[in-house]
């Protein structure tokens, strides 16, 4: 030996050794102190970022583990916390530090478990309420679940299961791992059974479903399970596995053992149970072989099997406390030992393999990624073929996709022509939907190679299917069953086929549907009615689409037919939501009789339904039967918890009651006082200005009775400079003038929308005669849809005519004005209005004005008007016009509308025939509910027209307030 060249090559590697290792030991370490640090100022998630790197680097280590357990604790996820004290436990050698650690799952469980049963004794009280709702049972088995109670576990979602026959998948897993638990294999089986029809395409159900009918010794059963689940998820890790089993047996099950081989005892054994399976003492005896054999898997299975029936069995407490016991400790010191060599040699691939296998074994998956995560972390590098695509397969199980599929593009860029790799990388892809057209280019070069492989036949046809070319899909689904009709994968690419195909066309009655719906969004139910009857007649029948139906034909006031509907809903089981609704449609069809029996029905179902109860008063009102109605809205005010928002809907409503009696009377007098102040300004370019402003003042007497008086002083003034000489010349001409006016007023409401009202009081001027001044008006409205008004005014002329030549001569006027609007649900809307005046001279004249128009946009309204006026003669002293019209385009646009503010801007532009002049006038008008009892609203205008052919322009502005003080 030449220890002068060793002796030298020590001496490097001892100098250069520590500079290999203490790089990556400093940076675990500076992911630890980052995490204690984070740890420390309670920020607990970064903290578990940092030590899931730290893991990953050094997935032997106990503390790691501890403290991340730790973070979820204090992030209260505790069933992760109690994962990973167990893990840390298992880990650590040293008696003082595992002490610490055990205290630290003592802590949590101590924590956690008394939260779990505090739940558990919130829904045992629900069920005393309500015995009927699954949910309860299933929250309850959940929590013994967690709390790894299995036997109460079991019995909680059995009871679970009674109440509810549409349990998720999600739910049956839960339960059948509580089953392996208790060793309910049986149970299970059927159970599963059940749930695969009805979920057939849910792969985790087919696996679940394999290793229960596994457990049984049902091998082709569980085979088929097995190849189902991988048809649908080709790398199921737990499907592949199960598979490997029942594979793994087929040599023991053969159907007809040829006479001249020897037969062993386990083959024997094996064959009995196969005709018997219900053999107990046959599978006895096959589990003191498998142990002899030292199959101690095998042996364990077959204990599962046994345990069902025969748990009490003292043979099977002994063999089971046995195996479990061996199978633990076996399997740990197998893995121990792959460990101990990987830790001497991470070099060394085939130990690599063994921890992960037996990482398998003991369902610790995430551990057997952690260790090659580890690995190829390391060396990079590595160019084993088998070892990397095995990382591939594994990473794709593990849905880490996207380190699948960068190893297997490493893989191909070394080995591009590898077939069996480009299938693998091109189903990933298929299976995730991602980088379709290179799936599409590798599938086809293997079926070019292959056109017969079956695997690729599918993929190619499943990929199809995403791009929903069906005919393609199905030729390529042909072809595969000419191969094997009877291969599970080629069924359920055809059934993949054929549910497409019918989903396809859901899908485009669904778009019908769709598009109904947005037009209700839009607030037009009677144009949603077409495509919700044309979705109903080509679905299949649907409770809640019919209901949805009902709920449309309601909003399009289509009352009858929406009636026939929700009873045919009613007619196929009780709906409490139909069921309000048809309530609600007796009532708008004032059908009081049957709206009170069935809101008080409701009531009985739901006593703490507000709507039910309010709906119930309101029928009453409707009925007449006063003293019930006003009853229910007292109860809702004085015993129930509202908002402010139910409290004033109540008191509205209580405010409609018609009051009844001297105590009714006394008991809401005054049912309002409201203040109503205004100011107003006009002016225009012949320099005549008027300035008024002034206040209402109104008692409610009751809710539909009303009095009021107003004050108002007015100022009319204009320059006699500006105006014609010949006209000022005939009279003395000051200017100048102010009216005081006094009102008394009655109002009365009729109806929500119907009201009425009339002024009688004086005006007067100093030097001028008082005289008498009156006014009245009739408005019907519906905000938004109809508006109908009739208007009365008796006053001096100055005021209704607008003339700077009426300040010093006292004319009278009286005016008489209809106007009103109508906006129909499909945007059209006209408006207009007539006034007709006539003058204390003898003079008369009518303006007419008509608007059509509509909305283009939801805000946004445009359209045409014509302006024409005329009067009997024309007067010096006023604008008076024989003849007068005008054309013009009107525009109003929305630019604010909410519940409490509304704005508008709005103009129009025009020609006068008679001159060729221009019309124009804009405008802006707001609403603003400062306060739910104050509303402000003005209007600001400025304009042009034409006067005695001569160019006339105008402004005026308006602010007024209603403030409701009680």
């Amino acid at each position: 030996m030449n220890f002068g060249r060793i002796i030298p090559a020590i001496v490097v590697l001892f100098f250069f050794l520590p500079f290999q290792i203490i790089p990556q030991k400093a940076v675990t370490e500076t992911l630890k102190k980052t995490a204690l640090s984070h740890m420390q100022a309670g920020r607990y998630g970064e903290a578990i970022d940092q030590l899931n790197k730290y893991i990953s680097a050094n997935a032997q280590e106990a503390e790691g583990y501890n403290l991340r357990g730790f973070c979820f604790e204090k992030r209260q996820q505790y069933e992760n916390a109690r994962l990973d004290y167990r893990r840390a436990i298992a880990l650590e050698n040293r008696v003082g530090k595992r002490g610490e650690y055990e205290n630290n799952l003592k802590r949590l469980i101590d924590i956690w478990y008394p939260l779990l049963n505090k739940k558990i004794e919130g829904h045992l009280r629900e069920i005393a309420i309500n015995a009927d709702n699954p949910i309860n049972y299933l929250e309850i088995g959940k929590s013994y679940k967690l709390m790894e109670i299995w036997d109460k576990a079991e019995q909680w979602y059995d009871e679970y299961l009674a109440r509810d026959d549409n349990a998720s998948p999600d739910e049956i897993i839960r339960y059948t791992e509580i089953l392996a638990k208790t060793g309910s294999i049986t149970k299970g089986e059927k159970i599963l059974k059940k749930y695969v029809e009805r979920y057939p395409d849910d792969w985790r159900l087919w696996s679940r479903y394999g290793y229960f009918t596994l457990w049984l010794s049902k091998w082709a059963i569980a085979k088929k399970a097995f190849e189902t689940a991988l048809s649908f998820k080709p790398f199921f890790k737990e499907a592949q596995d199960g598979l490997d089993i029942v594979n793994r047996q087929a040599y023991l099950t053969q159907q007809d053992a040829r006479a001249f081989e020897k037969e062993y005892p386990i083959d024997a054994f094996y064959r009995k149970l196969k005709k018997n399976p219900g053999d107990i003492e046959t599978r006895f005896k096959l589990i003191d072989e498998l142990i002899s054999a030292g199959r101690i898997e095998e042996a364990y299975q077959q204990l599962q099997i046994i345990g069902v029936t025969q748990a009490e069995d003292q043979r099977y407490q002994e063999k089971w406390t046995f195996v479990t016991e061996y199978r633990e400790k076996t399997y740990r010191e197998k893995l121990d030992s792959a460990k101990a060599k990987l830790m001497k040699d991470e070099t060394d691939k085939e130990s690599l393999k063994l921890v992960a296998e037996f990482y398998e074994y003991l369902q610790e998956y995430d551990s057997a990624m952690v260790m090659l995560d580890k690995y190829f972390e390391t060396y990079p590098d590595e160019k084993d073929r088998q070892l990397r695509f095995r990382y591939a397969r594994i990473s794709a199980w593990s849905r880490e996709f996207d380190k699948a599929i960068d190893i297997m593009d490493e893989l191909l860029q070394d080995y591009p022509d590898d077939l069996e790799y480009q299938l693998f990388r091109a189903q990933v892809s298929v299976w995730i939907n991602r980088d379709i057209e290179l799936a599409r280019e590798y599938l086809d070069n293997v079926l070019k190679a292959k056109p017969d492989n079956l695997e690729a036949l599918i993929s190619m046809g499943s990929l199809k299917l995403l791009d929903r070319d069906f005919d393609a899909a199905q030729e390529l689904a042909n072809k595969a069953k000419e191969i094997d009709p009877t291969n599970d994968e080629v069924i359920k690419l055809q059934s993949n086929i054929d549910w497409q195909r019918l989903r396809s066309e859901e899908e485009k009655n669904y778009a019908i549907l769709e598009d109904g719906r947005k037009r209700v969004l839009d607030e037009d139910c009677e144009g949603a009615l077409p495509y919700y009857e044309e979705f109903l007649s080509k679905a299949e029948p649907n409770i809640l689409i019919l209901k949805e139906y009902g709920d449309v034909l309601f909003c399009a006031k289509i009352f009858q037919k929406a009636l026939d509907t929700y009873n045919e809903v009613l007619n196929q089981g009780y709906n409490y939501d139909a069921a309000m609704q048809r309530a609600k449609v007796y009532y708008a069809l004032e059908d009081t009789a049957s709206a009170i029996r069935e809101f008080k029905e409701l009531i009985k179902q739901d006593s703490t339904d507000f709507d039910a109860r309010l709906y119930l008063a309101d029928s009453f009102a409707k009925a007449e039967v006063y003293d019930s109605a006003r009853s229910i809205y007292n109860l809702l005010l004085e015993e129930w918890e509202l908002d402010s928002t139910q409290v004033k809907m109540i008191e509205t409503r209580k405010g409609w009651l018609p009051i009844t009696g001297i105590a009714g009377i006394i008991e809401t007098f005054p049912n309002y006082v409201g203040l109503a102040p205004y100011v107003q300004y006009y002016a225009d370019n012949l320099s005549f200005r008027i300035f008024s402003m002034g206040s209402r003042l109104e008692l409610g007497l009751t809710n539909f009775f009303s009095l009021g008086i107003s004050f108002g002083k007015s100022n009319l003034n204009a320059n006699e400079a500006s105006l014609d000489e010949d006209v000022t010349s005939t009279y003395t001409y000051t200017g100048d003038i102010n009216y005081t006016t006094f009102k008394g007023h009655i109002i009365a409401r009729l109806s929500r929308n119907l009201n009425l009202g009339a002024g009688f009081g004086t005006s007067n001027s100093q030097g001028y005669i008082k005289r008498d001044e009156s006014d009245a008006f009739i408005r019907f409205e519906k905000r938004d849809t109809i508006s109908l008004s009739v208007i009365y005014q008796n006053s001096d002329a100055a005021l209704i005519l607008y003339s700077p030549y009426l300040i010093d001569n006292r004319y009278y006027a009286n005016l008489y004005r209809f106007e009103g609007y109508y906006k129909h649900r499909d945007g059209f809307k006209i408006s207009g209005s007539f006034q007709y005046i006539s003058v204390s001279d003898g003079n008369e004249g009518n303006d007419f004005v008509l608007r059509l128009g509509k909305y283009l946009y939801k805000d946004l309204a445009a359209g045409y008007e014509y302006y024409y006026t005329n009067y009997k003669y024309k007067s010096s002293f006023y604008y008076s016009p024989t003849t007068f019209e005008s054309h013009s385009i009107w525009l109003d646009n929305e630019l604010e509308r909410k519940t409490d503010l509304r704005v508008t801007l709005g103009g129009k532009l025009g020609l006068i025939p008679r001159n060729k002049l221009i019309a124009l006038e804009g405008h802006l008008d707001v609403y603003y509910n400062v306060l739910k009892n104050l509303l402000i609203s003005g209007r600001l205008s400025v304009g042009s027209t034409s006067r005695n052919d001569s160019s006339y322009r105008f402004f005026s502005g308006q602010l007024s307030a209603y403030w409701t003080i009680f």
